[in-house]
């Protein structure tokens, strides 16, 4: 089983309209690798299609994020320590993976509430 209820994640990032706002025009593949391996989030008209254990290749991505255990154990904690608070701060000061694609730059308020819900799923709340 994955840290996060990746269905949950699904399920609570489709209707959450902030999520649903910021990635409004996404086409294609979200890699999010975690620690039970890589979770795919596939976007059509910047609808969320769905989320799938499986493998795709990063080049096939237009966003890929990668972290270890402990990455995923801090920033999923109910209260980050600093710099864990979003994937782009945990990815420049504790070494976590980010694409640096032009997607990953112009979707990065989405990846920072994906982050946020993953959180409140994480924690029960």
């Amino acid at each position: 089983m994955s840290v996060v209820d990746m269905k949950t994640l699904e399920t609570r990032a489709r209707e959450d309209f902030e999520f649903t706002r910021e990635t409004r025009y996404l086409d294609g593949a979200v890699k999010i690798g975690m620690p039970d391996g890589d979770y795919v989030l596939q976007f059509a008209n910047g609808k969320l299609q769905g989320i799938e254990l499986g493998s795709v290749a990063d080049a096939d991505c237009k966003i890929v994020v990668r972290g270890t255990e402990d990455h995923w154990k801090n920033l999923l904690a109910d209260k980050p320590k600093p710099f864990f608070q979003c994937l782009q701060s945990t990815a420049v000061k504790h070494g976590m993976f980010i694409s640096d694609s032009n997607e990953t730059f112009a979707y990065l308020p989405a990846l920072n509430r994906m982050m946020v819900l993953m959180r409140l799923i994480a924690n029960k709340g």
